[in-house]
């Protein structure tokens, strides 16, 4: 079935290190890599499982061909190699027996496996059924007690492979969510951002609402309820399909959208980066201020403090907008002034200098600092050319008031 891919670089190596070690007879491939054989999918990362001390064999292995060794999961006896962008996991066989080891994974697409010869394929929970019909089912409701975060990556899966999950399924991750309180928060963050990396992540977003599970994952207050606007992040997800432009923290993006001001203290329950938090943040300042621009100057002051997140803060404020998209025109407008006028006259800066002020006759003061921020402002607006407009501008307003 699967003979093509035993001329898969990356296999072939692993199939030659076992034989050497004398393990090619107890070793499969496994979970993930045969569901996405079977949906004629890339394949980048390679699971086994292997009758073995499966960590130190990894570290063996990463050295023989010159690849990196991560230890993923110590608990599950599982070593990452990493080569080339291409991950290979080796876990120890779970039991006595591969039917063993399937008996103890999350899903009934992920519980399949293959000898190392490929002449079979070994499914006792019917995955290339699932498969076939696109459908998530748990493999045991015990399992999820084993790793909670398997409730989140039943979503996740929902999301990448737009499988429907199963109802009774589905039941199951309901009542087992509240275990994921005690997951590492970096590990949940990770499924979040896959999520949030599908175009239309919405649809699994909406089922995760429905289900109730943002509450097992996040702590809130009496003061903080989530309240997560599904419709902002739907309009916002089309304007960049549409748009076909790329956001630096896209996911990050997404989940301000999703929380709008409250997501600056949500987004700490799942560890982000100090880039994240950053982002974040700012754009929280930003989604505020676009919303009291009333005057070219505000236009002005909103894109020089907001110039490096000018995107993502114009596609936040539309999808926030009451008016929402009817009100485009108004957003396109602050863009097409920054391409047009902004951009050009940026170029002018700076114009005048502190010493130049000095000069002028100015004494050194924080006067200064809002001279030449009056003036920089004026020149972006188009007010301003040259340096002798700039400097009959600041006679005519400041010589006869501070000289």
């Amino acid at each position: 079935m699967f003979d093509k891919f035993k001329e898969n670089a990356y296999f072939k190596e692993v199939s030659n290190f076992l034989i050497s070690k004398k393990l090619f007879h107890n070793s499969y491939l496994v979970g993930g890599t045969i569901r996405d054989l079977l949906l004629k999918k890339e394949i980048k990362d390679l699971d086994f499982a292997i009758n073995a001390n499966t960590i130190e064999l990894a570290k063996v292995f990463s050295k023989t061909v010159g690849g990196s060794f991560v230890l993923l999961d110590e608990n599950f006896s599982i070593g990452r190699v990493v080569k080339n962008n291409v991950t290979i996991d080796f876990s120890q066989l779970r039991g006595d027996s591969i039917e063993t080891d399937l008996s103890e994974r999350d899903f009934t697409i992920n519980a399949m496996a293959v000898p190392l010869s490929m002449d079979r394929i070994i499914d006792p929970f019917e995955g290339m059924r699932d498969i076939k019909n696109k459908i998530i089912r748990i493999v045991n409701e015990e399992n999820l007690k084993k790793d909670p975060l398997r409730v989140l990556r039943a979503y996740r899966f929902h999301a990448t492979l737009e499988f429907d999950i199963d109802e009774k399924t589905r039941e199951a991750l309901k009542k087992y969510a509240p275990l994921m309180k005690i997951t590492a928060k970096e590990r949940v963050k990770e499924e979040l951002w896959k999520i949030f990396s599908v175009e239309r992540s919405y649809k699994t977003i909406k089922l995760i609402i429905e289900d109730d599970i943002l509450r097992s994952i996040f702590k809130t207050s009496d003061y903080l309820t989530l309240k997560p606007h599904i419709e902002a992040l739907k309009i916002a997800e089309e304007l960049l399909i549409n748009s076909k432009r790329e956001i630096k923290h896209l996911n990050c993006f997404k989940f301000v959208i999703l929380f709008d001001f409250h997501s600056s203290d949500l987004l700490k329950n799942i560890k982000p980066s100090r880039k994240e938090q950053k982002f974040c943040e700012d754009l929280i300042k930003a989604g505020t201020r676009i919303k009291k621009i009333e005057t070219l100057l505000d236009k002005v002051r909103f894109i020089k403090d907001f110039e490096h997140i000018l995107q993502p803060a114009l596609i936040y404020g539309i999808s926030r907008d009451p008016l929402s998209i009817s009100r485009k025109w108004f957003y396109e407008e602050i863009e097409d002034f920054y391409k047009r006028v902004y951009l050009r006259n940026k170029k002018k800066l700076p114009m005048i200098k502190g010493d130049d002020l000095l000069n002028l006759g100015f004494e050194p003061s924080p006067l200064l600092g809002e001279i030449l921020e009056r003036i920089e402002i004026l020149i972006l607006v188009g007010k301003i050319s040259t340096k002798e407009q700039a400097i009959e501008e600041i006679k005519k307003h400041y010589f006869k008031k501070y000289l």
